[in-house]
Protein backbone atom coordinates (compact mmCIF):
# COMPACT_ATOMS: atom_id res chain seq x y z
CA UNK A 1 0.00 0.00 0.00
CA UNK A 2 1.18 3.71 -0.70
CA UNK A 3 2.67 5.32 2.19
CA UNK A 4 0.99 8.06 3.96
CA UNK A 5 2.40 11.63 3.92
CA UNK A 6 3.02 11.19 7.87
CA UNK A 7 4.48 7.37 7.71
CA UNK A 8 7.17 8.63 4.41
CA UNK A 9 8.11 11.86 6.75
CA UNK A 10 8.97 9.44 9.51
CA UNK A 11 10.50 7.18 6.85
CA UNK A 12 12.54 10.09 5.51
CA UNK A 13 13.59 11.56 9.21
CA UNK A 14 14.46 7.85 10.17
CA UNK A 15 16.32 7.46 6.77
CA UNK A 16 18.48 10.61 7.49
CA UNK A 17 19.43 9.51 10.70
CA UNK A 18 21.06 6.39 9.16
CA UNK A 19 22.81 7.90 7.13
CA UNK A 20 24.38 10.26 8.89
CA UNK A 21 25.09 7.81 11.60
CA UNK A 22 23.40 8.93 14.61
CA UNK A 23 20.41 6.86 14.37
CA UNK A 24 19.59 5.18 18.11
CA UNK A 25 19.41 0.93 18.21
CA UNK A 26 15.04 1.37 19.07
CA UNK A 27 14.96 3.75 15.66
CA UNK A 28 16.74 1.20 13.97
CA UNK A 29 14.48 -1.54 14.74
CA UNK A 30 11.81 0.62 13.25
CA UNK A 31 13.52 1.52 10.25
CA UNK A 32 14.03 -2.31 10.02
CA UNK A 33 10.19 -2.94 10.54
CA UNK A 34 9.29 -0.44 8.25
CA UNK A 35 11.23 -1.83 5.59
CA UNK A 36 9.95 -5.02 6.16
CA UNK A 37 6.50 -4.42 5.70
CA UNK A 38 6.80 -2.66 2.48
CA UNK A 39 8.41 -2.91 -0.71
CA UNK A 40 7.74 0.69 -1.80
CA UNK A 41 8.89 2.08 1.42
CA UNK A 42 11.99 -0.20 1.07
CA UNK A 43 12.37 2.00 -2.32
CA UNK A 44 11.95 5.14 -1.20
CA UNK A 45 14.94 4.44 1.47
CA UNK A 46 17.35 3.94 -1.26
CA UNK A 47 16.11 6.57 -3.65
CA UNK A 48 16.05 8.92 -0.56
CA UNK A 49 20.10 7.50 0.20
CA UNK A 50 21.15 8.03 -3.14
CA UNK A 51 19.57 11.60 -3.67
CA UNK A 52 21.25 12.37 -0.73
CA UNK A 53 24.65 10.65 -2.21
CA UNK A 54 24.20 13.15 -4.87
CA UNK A 55 24.12 16.25 -2.95
CA UNK A 56 26.52 15.58 -0.58
CA UNK A 57 29.06 14.73 -3.59
CA UNK A 58 27.74 18.03 -5.21
CA UNK A 59 28.30 20.13 -2.13
CA UNK A 60 31.99 18.43 -1.61
CA UNK A 61 33.23 20.00 -5.24
CA UNK A 62 31.94 23.77 -4.53
CA UNK A 63 32.75 23.67 -0.68
CA UNK A 64 29.17 24.91 -0.18
CA UNK A 65 25.60 24.86 -0.45
CA UNK A 66 22.92 23.17 1.46
CA UNK A 67 20.06 20.46 0.30
CA UNK A 68 17.16 22.06 -0.87
CA UNK A 69 14.70 19.10 -0.65
CA UNK A 70 12.76 19.31 2.76
CA UNK A 71 13.32 16.01 3.95
CA UNK A 72 17.36 16.67 3.76
CA UNK A 73 17.15 19.68 6.29
CA UNK A 74 19.09 17.27 8.73
CA UNK A 75 22.23 18.58 11.26
CA UNK A 76 25.20 18.41 8.92
CA UNK A 77 27.38 15.26 9.26
CA UNK A 78 30.36 15.65 11.82
CA UNK A 79 32.49 13.68 8.77
CA UNK A 80 35.08 16.35 7.62
CA UNK A 81 34.60 18.06 4.29
CA UNK A 82 37.42 16.23 3.16
CA UNK A 83 36.30 12.74 1.98
CA UNK A 84 32.97 13.00 2.41
CA UNK A 85 31.81 11.82 -1.00
CA UNK A 86 33.63 8.77 -0.78
CA UNK A 87 31.99 8.41 2.62
CA UNK A 88 28.89 9.47 0.88
CA UNK A 89 29.19 6.35 -1.42
CA UNK A 90 30.15 3.97 0.98
CA UNK A 91 27.13 4.94 3.05
CA UNK A 92 25.06 4.07 -0.42
CA UNK A 93 26.71 0.75 -0.18
CA UNK A 94 25.47 -0.43 3.54
CA UNK A 95 22.05 1.11 2.68
CA UNK A 96 21.50 -0.75 -0.11
CA UNK A 97 23.19 -3.90 2.11
CA UNK A 98 21.15 -2.94 4.69
CA UNK A 99 17.89 -3.44 2.73
CA UNK A 100 19.20 -6.59 1.13
CA UNK A 101 19.48 -7.71 3.98
CA UNK A 102 16.35 -6.91 5.84
CA UNK A 103 14.50 -7.64 2.55
CA UNK A 104 15.85 -11.81 2.91
CA UNK A 105 15.38 -11.81 6.51
CA UNK A 106 12.47 -13.88 7.92
CA UNK A 107 9.95 -10.91 8.55
CA UNK A 108 9.26 -11.79 11.93
CA UNK A 109 12.44 -12.31 13.48
CA UNK A 110 12.24 -11.88 17.08
CA UNK A 111 13.02 -8.98 18.91
CA UNK A 112 15.80 -9.01 21.42
CA UNK A 113 14.25 -5.65 22.76
CA UNK A 114 17.42 -3.19 23.33
CA UNK A 115 15.59 -0.61 23.90
CA UNK A 116 16.92 1.18 26.96
CA UNK A 117 17.39 4.48 25.15
CA UNK A 118 13.43 4.31 24.33
CA UNK A 119 12.22 6.80 26.80
CA UNK A 120 11.37 9.95 24.51
CA UNK A 121 11.94 12.45 27.86
CA UNK A 122 11.36 15.90 25.88
CA UNK A 123 8.71 18.26 27.55
CA UNK A 124 5.82 18.42 24.85
CA UNK A 125 3.85 21.66 25.33
CA UNK A 126 1.76 21.67 27.88
CA UNK A 127 -2.20 22.82 27.05
CA UNK A 128 -3.14 26.57 29.23
CA UNK A 129 -6.32 26.06 30.77
CA UNK A 130 -6.79 29.07 33.17
CA UNK A 131 -4.99 32.83 33.53
CA UNK A 132 -4.15 33.01 37.86
CA UNK A 133 -6.17 36.51 38.42
CA UNK A 134 -3.49 38.74 40.78
CA UNK A 135 -4.71 42.47 41.31
CA UNK A 136 -2.68 45.09 39.87
CA UNK A 137 -0.60 41.92 37.99
CA UNK A 138 -0.64 40.96 34.54
CA UNK A 139 -2.79 37.51 34.64
CA UNK A 140 -0.42 34.26 34.89
CA UNK A 141 -1.14 31.19 32.63
CA UNK A 142 -1.93 28.13 34.24
CA UNK A 143 -0.83 24.90 32.71
CA UNK A 144 -3.22 21.73 34.58
CA UNK A 145 -2.16 22.03 38.18
CA UNK A 146 -3.17 21.65 41.57
CA UNK A 147 -3.72 24.66 43.68
CA UNK A 148 -3.34 24.66 47.42
CA UNK A 149 -3.30 28.86 48.28
CA UNK A 150 -2.91 30.39 51.70
CA UNK A 151 -5.44 32.81 50.76
CA UNK A 152 -8.31 33.13 48.79
CA UNK A 153 -7.19 32.76 44.90
CA UNK A 154 -9.22 34.10 41.56
CA UNK A 155 -8.87 32.58 38.04
CA UNK A 156 -10.62 32.96 34.06
CA UNK A 157 -10.68 29.42 33.34
CA UNK A 158 -10.04 29.10 29.47
CA UNK A 159 -13.90 28.98 28.53
CA UNK A 160 -14.92 31.81 30.27
CA UNK A 161 -15.35 31.56 33.88
CA UNK A 162 -14.52 33.26 36.68
CA UNK A 163 -13.18 31.04 39.59
CA UNK A 164 -12.73 32.01 43.30
CA UNK A 165 -10.80 29.31 45.48
CA UNK A 166 -11.06 29.66 49.04
CA UNK A 167 -8.15 30.22 51.25
CA UNK A 168 -6.72 27.03 52.56
CA UNK A 169 -8.89 24.60 49.59
CA UNK A 170 -7.00 22.25 47.84
CA UNK A 171 -8.44 22.94 43.74
CA UNK A 172 -7.14 20.84 40.71
CA UNK A 173 -7.42 22.94 37.37
CA UNK A 174 -7.58 20.03 35.16
CA UNK A 175 -8.70 21.29 31.46
CA UNK A 176 -10.40 24.87 30.07
CA UNK A 177 -14.04 24.18 31.39
CA UNK A 178 -13.66 22.00 34.49
CA UNK A 179 -11.93 21.96 37.99
CA UNK A 180 -11.40 19.13 40.69
CA UNK A 181 -12.61 19.94 44.26
CA UNK A 182 -9.96 18.15 46.58
CA UNK A 183 -10.73 20.21 49.97
CA UNK A 184 -12.50 23.28 50.79
CA UNK A 185 -14.64 25.28 49.07
CA UNK A 186 -14.92 26.77 45.51
CA UNK A 187 -17.36 29.42 43.63
CA UNK A 188 -17.88 29.56 39.98
CA UNK A 189 -19.60 32.40 38.08
CA UNK A 190 -19.50 32.35 34.38
CA UNK A 191 -18.34 35.37 32.84
CA UNK A 192 -19.79 35.46 29.50
CA UNK A 193 -22.73 33.98 28.24
CA UNK A 194 -21.86 31.11 26.09
CA UNK A 195 -19.29 30.27 29.05
CA UNK A 196 -19.46 26.87 30.89
CA UNK A 197 -17.63 25.08 34.03
CA UNK A 198 -18.23 22.16 36.09
CA UNK A 199 -16.94 21.15 39.29
CA UNK A 200 -15.75 16.89 39.90
CA UNK A 201 -15.78 15.93 43.27
CA UNK A 202 -14.96 12.28 42.53
CA UNK A 203 -17.94 10.58 41.90
CA UNK A 204 -19.81 13.93 41.70
CA UNK A 205 -19.90 16.36 38.89
CA UNK A 206 -21.97 20.06 39.22
CA UNK A 207 -22.55 21.37 35.86
CA UNK A 208 -23.27 24.95 35.64
CA UNK A 209 -26.47 25.72 33.36
CA UNK A 210 -26.49 29.04 34.75
CA UNK A 211 -24.31 31.71 36.37
CA UNK A 212 -22.77 31.23 39.48
CA UNK A 213 -22.81 28.50 41.98
CA UNK A 214 -20.49 27.19 45.17
CA UNK A 215 -19.15 24.01 45.74
CA UNK A 216 -18.36 22.95 49.82
CA UNK A 217 -16.90 19.48 50.48
CA UNK A 218 -17.76 18.89 53.79
CA UNK A 219 -15.80 16.14 54.13
CA UNK A 220 -14.40 13.00 52.49
CA UNK A 221 -18.21 11.63 52.00
CA UNK A 222 -20.43 14.55 51.51
CA UNK A 223 -20.46 18.14 49.61
CA UNK A 224 -22.72 20.68 49.57
CA UNK A 225 -24.29 22.60 46.49
CA UNK A 226 -25.55 26.38 46.76
CA UNK A 227 -26.86 27.75 43.14
CA UNK A 228 -26.46 31.31 43.84
CA UNK A 229 -27.83 32.63 40.61
CA UNK A 230 -28.98 30.42 37.71
CA UNK A 231 -29.01 26.80 37.37
CA UNK A 232 -26.42 23.33 37.76
CA UNK A 233 -27.42 19.81 37.52
CA UNK A 234 -25.80 17.43 39.86
CA UNK A 235 -24.58 14.59 38.47
CA UNK A 236 -23.27 10.77 39.37
CA UNK A 237 -20.46 9.18 37.87
CA UNK A 238 -21.30 6.12 35.52
CA UNK A 239 -18.56 4.02 36.86
CA UNK A 240 -17.75 2.47 32.77
CA UNK A 241 -14.44 2.87 30.78
CA UNK A 242 -13.50 5.35 28.63
CA UNK A 243 -12.57 2.29 26.04
CA UNK A 244 -12.67 -1.29 25.77
CA UNK A 245 -11.41 -3.71 23.31
CA UNK A 246 -12.61 -7.29 24.39
CA UNK A 247 -11.01 -8.12 21.05
CA UNK A 248 -14.34 -10.01 19.99
CA UNK A 249 -15.01 -8.24 16.37
CA UNK A 250 -11.29 -8.22 14.72
CA UNK A 251 -12.10 -7.11 10.94
CA UNK A 252 -9.84 -8.05 8.68
CA UNK A 253 -12.18 -6.80 5.52
CA UNK A 254 -10.36 -3.61 4.91
CA UNK A 255 -6.89 -5.22 4.42
CA UNK A 256 -5.61 -4.81 7.92
CA UNK A 257 -6.73 -6.64 10.93
CA UNK A 258 -8.67 -4.16 13.11
CA UNK A 259 -10.55 -4.05 17.09
CA UNK A 260 -13.00 -1.39 17.94
CA UNK A 261 -13.66 0.06 21.52
CA UNK A 262 -16.75 -1.19 22.41
CA UNK A 263 -17.65 2.41 24.24
CA UNK A 264 -16.14 4.85 21.46
CA UNK A 265 -15.29 2.90 18.11
CA UNK A 266 -11.89 3.60 18.36
CA UNK A 267 -9.69 1.28 16.01
CA UNK A 268 -6.99 -0.84 17.10
CA UNK A 269 -5.27 -2.03 13.81
CA UNK A 270 -2.82 -5.34 14.39
CA UNK A 271 0.47 -5.20 13.45
CA UNK A 272 1.39 -8.62 11.25
CA UNK A 273 3.17 -10.24 14.47
CA UNK A 274 -0.16 -9.31 15.91
CA UNK A 275 -2.55 -11.98 15.40
CA UNK A 276 -6.38 -13.21 16.53
CA UNK A 277 -6.76 -15.93 18.62
CA UNK A 278 -9.49 -17.74 20.36
CA UNK A 279 -10.57 -15.43 23.76
CA UNK A 280 -9.66 -16.09 27.39
CA UNK A 281 -12.80 -13.85 27.87
CA UNK A 282 -15.44 -13.97 25.36
CA UNK A 283 -14.87 -14.73 21.65
CA UNK A 284 -11.43 -12.94 20.57
CA UNK A 285 -7.89 -12.18 22.12
CA UNK A 286 -4.67 -10.92 20.17
CA UNK A 287 -1.33 -12.95 20.25
CA UNK A 288 1.77 -10.91 20.42
CA UNK A 289 4.59 -12.68 19.37
CA UNK A 290 7.95 -11.02 20.38
CA UNK A 291 8.55 -8.81 16.82
CA UNK A 292 8.06 -5.22 15.73
CA UNK A 293 5.28 -5.72 14.25
CA UNK A 294 3.15 -7.13 17.24
CA UNK A 295 1.30 -4.33 18.12
CA UNK A 296 -2.57 -2.76 18.09
CA UNK A 297 -1.93 0.79 17.22
CA UNK A 298 -4.88 2.76 18.24
CA UNK A 299 -6.36 4.96 15.95
CA UNK A 300 -7.71 8.65 17.09
CA UNK A 301 -7.95 9.54 20.85
CA UNK A 302 -4.70 11.87 20.78
CA UNK A 303 -4.76 15.25 21.88
CA UNK A 304 -2.36 18.60 19.83
CA UNK A 305 -0.91 19.48 23.42
CA UNK A 306 -0.21 17.41 26.56
CA UNK A 307 -3.60 17.55 28.42
CA UNK A 308 -5.60 17.37 25.52
CA UNK A 309 -7.40 14.65 24.06
CA UNK A 310 -9.37 11.26 25.32
CA UNK A 311 -6.00 9.81 27.18
CA UNK A 312 -6.09 13.17 29.56
CA UNK A 313 -6.93 11.58 32.39
CA UNK A 314 -6.06 14.12 35.20
CA UNK A 315 -8.27 12.66 38.20
CA UNK A 316 -7.22 9.39 38.07
CA UNK A 317 -6.68 6.34 35.74
CA UNK A 318 -6.95 2.21 35.86
CA UNK A 319 -5.42 0.17 33.02
CA UNK A 320 -6.79 -3.12 32.73
CA UNK A 321 -6.47 -6.58 30.85
CA UNK A 322 -6.01 -10.00 31.27
CA UNK A 323 -2.85 -11.62 30.04
CA UNK A 324 -0.99 -14.80 29.07
CA UNK A 325 2.37 -13.94 29.36
CA UNK A 326 5.48 -15.43 28.02
CA UNK A 327 8.15 -12.76 28.81
CA UNK A 328 11.48 -14.03 29.16
CA UNK A 329 12.36 -11.68 31.99
CA UNK A 330 16.19 -11.19 30.64
CA UNK A 331 18.12 -7.61 31.00
CA UNK A 332 17.18 -5.53 28.90
CA UNK A 333 13.74 -6.97 27.61
CA UNK A 334 10.91 -5.49 27.46
CA UNK A 335 7.22 -6.16 27.25
CA UNK A 336 4.87 -3.49 26.64
CA UNK A 337 1.17 -4.30 27.91
CA UNK A 338 0.32 -0.38 26.55
CA UNK A 339 2.16 2.65 26.52
CA UNK A 340 1.69 6.36 25.17
CA UNK A 341 4.79 7.90 24.76
CA UNK A 342 3.99 12.23 25.11
CA UNK A 343 7.61 12.98 26.18
CA UNK A 344 7.77 12.51 29.38
CA UNK A 345 4.39 12.66 29.80
CA UNK A 346 4.20 9.14 29.11
CA UNK A 347 1.96 6.25 30.61
CA UNK A 348 3.05 3.20 30.54
CA UNK A 349 2.48 -0.43 32.00
CA UNK A 350 4.97 -3.54 31.33
CA UNK A 351 7.26 -5.85 32.52
CA UNK A 352 10.70 -4.39 32.24
CA UNK A 353 13.86 -5.69 33.64
CA UNK A 354 16.82 -2.83 33.09
CA UNK A 355 18.88 -3.02 35.99
CA UNK A 356 19.87 0.55 36.72
CA UNK A 357 19.44 2.22 33.72
CA UNK A 358 16.70 3.71 34.91
CA UNK A 359 16.23 3.44 38.82
CA UNK A 360 15.67 7.34 39.04
CA UNK A 361 11.89 6.67 37.72
CA UNK A 362 11.57 3.77 40.41
CA UNK A 363 9.27 5.56 43.31
CA UNK A 364 9.95 3.87 45.61
CA UNK A 365 13.13 2.53 45.25
CA UNK A 366 13.68 -1.23 44.09
CA UNK A 367 15.90 -3.71 43.83
CA UNK A 368 16.97 -3.94 40.20
CA UNK A 369 15.57 -7.37 38.59
CA UNK A 370 11.95 -8.41 36.39
CA UNK A 371 9.01 -6.11 37.58
CA UNK A 372 5.85 -5.04 36.30
CA UNK A 373 5.89 -0.95 35.81
CA UNK A 374 2.90 1.08 35.81
CA UNK A 375 4.20 5.09 34.64
CA UNK A 376 2.67 8.15 35.05
CA UNK A 377 3.84 11.45 34.99
CA UNK A 378 2.22 13.37 37.82
CA UNK A 379 1.99 17.18 38.64
CA UNK A 380 4.75 19.27 40.24
CA UNK A 381 6.33 15.87 40.92
CA UNK A 382 7.60 14.78 37.11
CA UNK A 383 7.73 10.95 35.48
CA UNK A 384 7.92 8.21 37.94
CA UNK A 385 7.12 4.20 37.79
CA UNK A 386 5.79 1.74 40.29
CA UNK A 387 8.17 -0.82 39.96
CA UNK A 388 6.59 -4.17 41.51
CA UNK A 389 9.30 -6.77 41.87
CA UNK A 390 8.76 -10.28 40.70
CA UNK A 391 10.25 -11.44 43.58
CA UNK A 392 7.33 -13.23 45.60
CA UNK A 393 7.89 -10.91 48.87
CA UNK A 394 5.07 -9.42 50.82
CA UNK A 395 2.16 -11.20 48.54
CA UNK A 396 3.91 -10.44 44.99
CA UNK A 397 4.05 -12.71 42.38
CA UNK A 398 7.19 -14.34 41.24
CA UNK A 399 8.19 -13.85 37.87
CA UNK A 400 7.75 -17.93 37.30
CA UNK A 401 3.90 -16.89 38.97
CA UNK A 402 3.34 -14.24 36.33
CA UNK A 403 4.67 -15.90 33.33
CA UNK A 404 3.29 -19.56 33.55
CA UNK A 405 1.02 -19.30 30.57
CA UNK A 406 -2.16 -19.16 32.14
CA UNK A 407 -4.60 -15.77 31.79
CA UNK A 408 -3.81 -13.22 35.03
CA UNK A 409 -6.11 -10.23 35.57
CA UNK A 410 -3.69 -7.50 35.83
CA UNK A 411 -4.70 -3.75 36.74
CA UNK A 412 -2.79 -0.70 37.42
CA UNK A 413 -4.48 2.55 39.13
CA UNK A 414 -4.00 6.11 40.17
CA UNK A 415 -6.56 7.92 42.29
CA UNK A 416 -5.69 11.41 42.84
CA UNK A 417 -8.40 11.71 45.45
CA UNK A 418 -6.58 9.35 47.47
CA UNK A 419 -2.81 10.03 46.21
CA UNK A 420 -2.62 6.14 45.99
CA UNK A 421 -1.07 4.43 42.77
CA UNK A 422 -1.16 0.58 42.85
CA UNK A 423 -0.69 -2.46 41.00
CA UNK A 424 -3.55 -5.29 41.19
CA UNK A 425 -2.93 -8.84 40.24
CA UNK A 426 -5.79 -11.34 40.24
CA UNK A 427 -7.86 -9.33 42.13
CA UNK A 428 -5.49 -8.33 45.04
CA UNK A 429 -3.49 -5.45 45.83
CA UNK A 430 0.18 -6.50 45.33
CA UNK A 431 2.33 -3.22 45.79
CA UNK A 432 1.11 0.61 46.16
CA UNK A 433 2.74 4.32 46.64
CA UNK A 434 1.40 7.29 47.90
CA UNK A 435 1.31 10.77 46.77
CA UNK A 436 -0.32 13.88 48.22
CA UNK A 437 -3.61 14.07 47.91
CA UNK A 438 -4.59 15.84 44.98
CA UNK A 439 -1.40 15.54 43.12
CA UNK A 440 -2.91 15.15 39.05
CA UNK A 441 -1.97 12.93 36.46
CA UNK A 442 -0.20 14.83 33.38
CA UNK A 443 -1.02 13.06 30.24
CA UNK A 444 -2.70 12.74 26.60
CA UNK A 445 -1.12 14.41 24.07
CA UNK A 446 0.23 13.78 19.94
CA UNK A 447 1.53 10.41 20.65
CA UNK A 448 -0.37 7.23 19.34
CA UNK A 449 -1.50 4.79 21.94
CA UNK A 450 0.05 1.52 21.84
CA UNK A 451 -1.15 -1.94 22.87
CA UNK A 452 1.65 -4.96 23.35
CA UNK A 453 4.51 -2.86 21.78
CA UNK A 454 6.11 0.75 21.79
CA UNK A 455 7.63 2.39 18.02
CA UNK A 456 8.28 -1.20 17.47
CA UNK A 457 11.00 -1.77 20.16
CA UNK A 458 9.52 -3.20 23.24
CA UNK A 459 6.85 -6.02 22.14
CA UNK A 460 4.89 -7.84 23.92
CA UNK A 461 5.01 -11.77 24.19
CA UNK A 462 1.64 -13.95 24.86
CA UNK A 463 -1.97 -12.97 24.46
CA UNK A 464 -3.71 -10.15 26.07
CA UNK A 465 -7.75 -9.61 26.17
CA UNK A 466 -10.25 -7.47 27.25
CA UNK A 467 -8.01 -4.26 27.30
CA UNK A 468 -10.06 -1.48 29.27
CA UNK A 469 -8.81 2.34 29.95
CA UNK A 470 -10.40 4.18 32.62
CA UNK A 471 -10.91 8.37 33.83
CA UNK A 472 -10.74 7.44 37.15
CA UNK A 473 -9.11 4.30 39.83
CA UNK A 474 -11.00 1.43 40.43
CA UNK A 475 -12.03 0.66 43.64
CA UNK A 476 -9.99 -2.51 45.46
CA UNK A 477 -13.86 -3.78 45.53
CA UNK A 478 -14.10 -3.13 41.91
CA UNK A 479 -10.94 -5.10 40.88
CA UNK A 480 -11.78 -8.31 42.68
CA UNK A 481 -15.47 -8.14 41.62
CA UNK A 482 -13.71 -7.60 37.52
CA UNK A 483 -11.41 -10.54 38.57
CA UNK A 484 -14.36 -13.05 40.02
CA UNK A 485 -15.95 -12.38 36.65
CA UNK A 486 -13.10 -12.93 34.26
CA UNK A 487 -12.37 -16.11 36.51
CA UNK A 488 -15.57 -17.53 35.41
CA UNK A 489 -15.40 -16.47 31.85
CA UNK A 490 -17.23 -13.50 31.54
CA UNK A 491 -16.46 -10.10 31.24
CA UNK A 492 -15.69 -7.47 33.64
CA UNK A 493 -19.23 -5.96 33.18
CA UNK A 494 -21.00 -9.68 33.38
CA UNK A 495 -23.22 -9.35 31.06
CA UNK A 496 -23.47 -7.12 27.67
CA UNK A 497 -20.59 -4.65 27.36
CA UNK A 498 -20.92 -0.62 27.55
CA UNK A 499 -22.89 -0.02 24.48
CA UNK A 500 -21.55 2.61 21.90
CA UNK A 501 -21.60 6.24 23.11
CA UNK A 502 -23.12 4.53 26.47
CA UNK A 503 -23.18 8.22 29.28
CA UNK A 504 -20.59 7.83 31.51
CA UNK A 505 -22.38 10.79 33.89
CA UNK A 506 -26.41 10.88 35.10
CA UNK A 507 -28.60 13.43 36.14
CA UNK A 508 -29.09 13.12 39.59
CA UNK A 509 -31.23 16.50 39.98
CA UNK A 510 -31.38 20.34 38.87
CA UNK A 511 -30.84 22.73 41.83
CA UNK A 512 -32.10 26.41 41.07
CA UNK A 513 -31.33 29.80 42.49
CA UNK A 514 -31.25 29.88 46.21
CA UNK A 515 -31.13 26.38 46.78
CA UNK A 516 -28.65 24.73 48.87
CA UNK A 517 -28.28 20.58 49.00
CA UNK A 518 -25.81 18.47 50.50
CA UNK A 519 -25.10 14.71 48.46
CA UNK A 520 -23.34 11.66 49.32
CA UNK A 521 -20.03 11.44 47.27
CA UNK A 522 -20.21 7.95 47.07
CA UNK A 523 -23.98 6.90 46.67
CA UNK A 524 -24.94 10.54 45.24
CA UNK A 525 -28.27 10.67 47.59
CA UNK A 526 -28.80 13.85 48.62
CA UNK A 527 -28.46 14.17 52.66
Amino acid sequence: MPATPRHQEDLFDLAADYVHGTITAADGLRLEAMLHASPEARREFVDYCMLHGQIALSTTAVGQGAPTARTLHRPDSTLPRIGRAAAMLAGLALAAAFVVLVSNTPREEPSQNPASDSYDNRQLPLVTVANLQVDGETPTPLNPTTLRPDKATALRSASGADVKVAEAAVFGVTTGDSGTLYHGSVQARLAKPDANFSVTTSNLRIVDKGTAFHVDRIDNDHVAVTVLDGEVEVQSRVRLPVCYWPFDDVDSARGSAQAFDAVGGLPATLGSAATPVAGIVGAGAVRFDNAPSAVATIGGGAGEQVGTGLFAMAEGITIEAVVASAWSGRFKDYDEIFRKEDGDARMLLSFQNDGTTHEDFSEPPVQAGPCLSFGLHLAGRGYHELDMPLDGVDGRPTLAEITDGKPHHVVATYDSYTGRKAIFIDGRKRFEHIYPVGTLVRGGGPAPAEIGNTRGTEPFTGVIDEFALYDFALTPDEVATHWRRVAAGRNYFGSEPPAPGSPRWQAITRLVEGQTMTFNQETGLPR
